[in-house]
């Protein structure tokens, strides 16, 4: 696949005072970031900026003419919000009020039974120039259009109300011809790898290809590698050829090939076979039935859990008897398997998922240091079990076990129960 089209540079600016105060993540960017990556586009200048006229302008007077500018915040009703303005004023435009705007948010709070609240009809001015974009989760709507030689993209600063509005953002800038075309690219997503780890494993693929775009990154489960087409070039097949030479490198460390989470994975091998799954957590605190219920569909398989943090709960919920917890510790193959089956029985599902560790800060000893964690599964062939020595902080640990344990049963859905879920290519895998 070639591409004729080059795309503009492309400048985020992430508006709010919670952003710079800690009270709020920086979340937009990074969602912006990878749904320009299947263009494989690279922002050339992220800013974030507080709620102040003159910084929002500041950071407008910092992009240049035929760059095409994010902007996420400020665009709700409240006196803090004053993207619209800002961005008027310094395109030297008028706000004006837009009737099909202020119809569809009028009809959005008669179905919900609100009356209208002062200033909310702020929400319904764009600049000259602009379009509204309809938002299909918030109220504020989004815009898009040319100022002063730049093309504007305004959104949210919702995480939800952003990601909603991504999509249609991308597709009016497609039809204005300001993306370059889709770029041939292959993608895999590994949950159970060192970034490191990955790169040295792949050096000689690299080595043999290096005319093709390599991409490594973080993700809140582990790391992904993107392979892509050089702009202009004919490399369909020389991709073709290293993206066979990366699957037979990775093999089941990757847990998919496109843009999903490692639960999203699980629910669809969990509904094509019609099981059913439960989950019994201590280190995590519900973060892995968190994310098994994050997406739709997930009550066709997903029965329940049981956040047995504490020793006692651990004996009276799951069966787990007082003495082995007092022998072996909470932290132990003895516990999270017998976690596992207690979780299995009691709420009566065909899987279970247990897991329980040190995740940090303290609570390490010499024989347990901070990242212990013993994840155990229990299936209708049995229980099995594996230590990981997780080397992060609390956070990343806590992720990582979530990454972890739903990968596990992902192999094990894929492959069967006679190859045990665990091998000696996870990076974090320490076995017995």
């Amino acid at each position: 696949m070639t591409s004729s089209r080059q795309g503009p540079a492309v400048r985020i600016i992430a508006i709010g005072d919670e952003l710079l105060e800690g009270r709020t993540t920086d979340t937009n960017s990074n969602r912006i970031e990878r749904a320009l990556g299947a263009h494989a586009v690279q922002v050339s200048l992220i800013q974030v900026v507080p709620d102040r006229e003159e910084d929002i302008a500041a950071a407008l007077d910092r992009t240049e003419p035929g760059d095409l500018v994010f902007i996420t915040g400020g665009l709700g009703s409240t006196p803090d919000d004053l993207t619209r303005d800002v961005v008027a004023r310094w395109g030297k435009v008028d706000l004006v009020p837009d009737p099909e705007v202020m119809r569809h948010l009028t009809e959005r709070w008669r179905k919900r039974g609100l009356k209208t609240s002062p200033g909310a009809e702020r929400q319904a001015e764009v600049p000259v120039g602009m379009t509204a974009l309809t938002n299909p989760v918030g109220s504020a709507p989004g815009l898009a259009g040319p100022l002063r030689g730049r093309t504007l993209i305004l959104l949210p600063g919702v995480p939800q109300e952003m990601t909603g509005l991504l999509g249609p953002a991308l597709d009016w800038l497609d039809g204005q011809g300001l993306l370059p075309v889709s770029r041939e690219s292959l993608l895999w997503r590994t949950a159970q790898v060192a970034e490191l780890t990955l790169v040295k494993r792949l050096a000689g693929i690299h080595d043999r290809h290096r005319g093709l775009s390599w991409s490594w990154w973080l993700t809140e489960w582990g790391v992904d590698l993107r392979l892509a087409a050089p702009a202009g070039g004919e490399s369909g097949d020389e991709l073709s050829a290293a993206g066979g030479e990366v699957d037979a490198i990775l093999g089941r460390l990757v847990y998919s090939r496109k843009m999903e989470t490692p639960a999203e994975v699980v629910q669809g091998l969990m509904l094509a076979r019609g099981a059913t799954l439960a989950v019994a957590e201590s280190c995590t605190g519900g973060l892995i039935g968190g994310a098994l219920t994050a997406h739709p569909g997930s009550s066709g398989y997903f029965r329940g859990g049981i956040l047995a943090y504490a020793d006692h709960v651990k004996s009276e919920q799951l069966g787990v008897p007082a003495d082995v917890l007092a022998r072996q510790g909470a932290v132990s193959r003895e516990t999270v398997e017998l976690m596992a089956a207690g979780c299995r029985a009691r709420i009566g599902t065909d899987y279970a998922l247990a897991v329980s560790g040190i995740s940090g800060p303290g609570g390490g000893t010499e024989e347990k240091p901070v990242g212990t964690t013993w994840i155990g599964l229990a299936t209708p062939g049995g229980v099995c079990s594996t230590r990981y020595r997780f080397p992060a902080d609390r956070e990343r640990n806590r992720l990582l076990t979530v990454a972890a344990a739903l990968d596990s049963l992902r192999r094990v859905l894929e492959s069967g129960e006679d190859r045990p879920p665990w091998d000696t290519d996870d990076s974090w895998c320490r076995g017995s």
